[in-house]
């Protein structure tokens, strides 16, 4: 049993198996938390010396009363035998988002999902009455946009989709009445020239009546700073509160990236930042990814790295990445910051 969230190290569930569920996010309902996620089990990227031909196994779902020791729920989508599905093991399924539709008494699953490479990823829909049982009923038209790392998030009497396009921006989309498609109504925002300072892997979130969002830079699999905006606007302005990591040594976030934030029901101090520990084995002489993914994408790099080296990095084997677990504080003008902590417990916030 643990007693305690201990950000980066292995985490078993009840059964003593790695938990996978990963890009991931927490529901609460029905007096339990529920957590939600990519299942990498199996997914050795090129760590067997052969490449690893499939990309998930389903979303996979975990229960807990405590938050330290989680149940395994089993898969809630779990994958497809048509290779045409997005959820076809070898087919891109990426950070699945639930919202509940009160109205309609459903949660709603998007993901993330491409059947043909990155460049033409858009968002998977699933639907049902418990989150036993999503059924998958169709895709999204992305367009003019094509998708990248998301949220969802419900304000007002409305929900949102926000999304990295993919080497360009982040997109604000309304969803329709159900949740299930898009609305009419969109807006663009933190425009950028290239990787690694376009934003993605989103993660709303509102604090003392403020809106916030983390995103972090593109650097693939390989950690870089997280940095913060208030949205002032949903439409409108989002301010660049600067890096959101404090003694964060190495400026990489500690060595992750942050998918979602949860709000804890009965704490109203706690705010947790859930993130991934994609990659383990990072080589000793890493240089500056940040500069390494600006020399290869930006007009203005100049091609002088050799491109091939970053294979040799990492063999990105994400059946072993970890999670990185950390508090959201905020300081005397409730701007939000993280901390590295190598063990905490929800007590401590209780007042």
């Amino acid at each position: 049993m643990y007693s305690s969230i201990r950000p980066g190290k292995v985490w078993y569930d009840t059964e003593g198996k790695r938990i996978q569920a990963h890009g991931g996010s927490i529901l609460y309902a029905e007096n339990k938390f529920w957590w939600y996620g990519e299942n990498k089990e199996g997914i050795t990227g090129k760590a067997t010396g052969m490449r690893c031909k499939h990309w998930h196994h389903g979303v996979r779902l975990y229960s807990s009363e405590d938050l330290y020791n989680w149940r395994d729920e089993g898969l809630i989508v779990p994958e497809s035998t048509d290779e045409k599905n997005p959820f076809y093991p070898a087919n891109i399924m990426d950070r699945p988002h639930i919202l509940y539709h009160e109205k309609n008494k459903q949660y709603v699953l998007w993901a993330k999902t491409s059947v043909g490479g990155f460049s033409t990823a858009g968002f998977s829909v699933c639907v049902g009455s418990s989150l036993h049982s999503l059924q998958y009923i169709g895709d999204v038209d992305v367009s003019p946009h094509h998708g990248g790392d998301f949220d969802l998030f419900v304000d007002g009497d409305k929900a949102y989709a926000v999304f990295e396009f993919p080497h360009s921006e982040m997109i604000l989309r309304e969803l329709n009445e159900d949740y299930t498609d898009f609305a009419e109504q969109w807006s663009t925002h933190l425009p950028e020239e290239s990787p690694p300072t376009v934003r993605e892997a989103p993660a709303y979130f509102t604090h003392g009546g403020r809106k916030f969002i983390l995103t972090s830079g593109t650097t693939g699999y390989f950690p870089n700073p997280t940095v913060a905006y208030d949205i002032t606007d949903l439409h409108g302005e989002w301010k660049d509160l600067g890096k959101t990591c404090r003694n964060d040594v190495r400026n990489n976030s500690f060595h992750a990236q942050f998918s979602s934030v949860f709000h804890h029901p009965h704490i109203p101090d706690l705010y947790i930042a859930l993130g991934d520990r994609w990659l383990t084995d990072l080589t000793e002489d890493l240089p500056d990814m940040e500069a390494v993914f600006y020399d290869r994408y930006s007009p203005n790099g100049k091609k002088e790295f050799d491109w091939k080296q970053v294979k040799l990095f990492s063999e990105e084997n994400t059946s072993e990445a970890n999670y990185v677990w950390l508090p959201i504080r905020f300081d005397d003008k409730g701007d939000p910051y993280i901390e590295w902590r190598r063990a905490w417990t929800v007590e401590e916030f209780l007042e």
